[in-house]
């Protein structure tokens, strides 16, 4: 296996098990919110019988998602009711991901590791964190990990220069109309400028004009894009929904060209 891979394949690791506390804790919180006297009877038993595991508490990460799943309805209602952000589709995909990314670095087989799901897989990490509201220093690394990843990936496959020139475009576009000046404006509330700042730094790490265009209109659509259009609008600024038809007009026209 070549040293990058393996690089990679420990970068992976060592994120999943600074995951496993969180992910459990998660769990509890959800747990005895939903059920304060029967949750162990109710959500965790039937997993354990299933899994043919005894202790809740020394479960690894796998089993924990296992947990997570098999008790998707409930954590969704708790999750919707506690933060108001999430979709159960979107978010129940991710913790699959998860569990994939988990049984893949358990393998480590060198053909199931590329610079490509090396990304995806810190991108998916990033995500399941705040999910799970894990510590804000596992965060503030992840974050800076996936940027720099991303942008190596960039210069290794080197795209075509029409393909960096509407990367780049593109970026400009949407930091210059929306989000540089959401970032400079102190009147906007502390949880939506880290909303900014993130996908700031997330389209900066996007390879592709179609990684950016696909994740601009998806953001236009999420429950939390809508929140952070709301808060920018009530103070003056330009939302995502508002630059739409100039970004993808701008896709477009590329397209066209070539």
């Amino acid at each position: 296996m070549k040293s990058e891979t393996v690089r990679e394949y420990a970068i992976l690791y060592q994120y999943l098990l600074h995951l496993k506390e969180p992910t459990y804790i998660f769990l509890i919180q959800a747990f005895q919110h939903l059920s304060p006297s029967n949750w162990w009877e109710d959500y965790i038993e039937r997993v354990l019988e299933y899994e043919r595991k005894e202790n809740f508490r020394y479960l690894d990460i796998a089993d924990l998602l296992n947990v997570m799943k098999v008790n998707w309805d409930a954590i969704f209602g708790y999750i919707d009711k506690t933060h108001f952000r999430f979709k159960y589709d979107g978010e129940y995909k991710l913790v699959g991901r998860i569990h994939r990314l988990r049984n893949t670095v358990a393998h480590a087989n060198e053909n199931e590791m590329s610079a490509f799901a090396f990304v995806d897989g810190l991108s998916d990490l990033l995500d399941y964190a705040k999910l799970l509201g894990a510590p804000l220093g596992l965060r503030r690394k992840l974050e800076p990990d996936l940027v720099k990843h991303g942008a190596e990936l960039r210069s290794k496959t080197r795209p075509r220069n029409n393909d960096e020139e509407l990367r780049k475009r593109l970026v400009g576009a949407i930091e210059d109309r929306v989000l540089l000046k959401a970032k400079s404006c102190d009147a906007l509330a502390a949880d939506v400028r880290l909303s900014v700042d993130r996908t700031v730094m997330r389209i900066n790490s996007m390879r592709t004009a179609e990684e950016i265009v696909g994740f601009f209109n998806g953001a236009i659509q999420s429950e939390r894009g809508k929140i952070v259009q709301f808060a920018l609008h009530n103070n003056g600024l330009l939302g995502f929904e508002d630059i739409r038809d100039e970004i993808n007009g701008i896709y477009a026209e590329s397209d066209e060209n070539r």
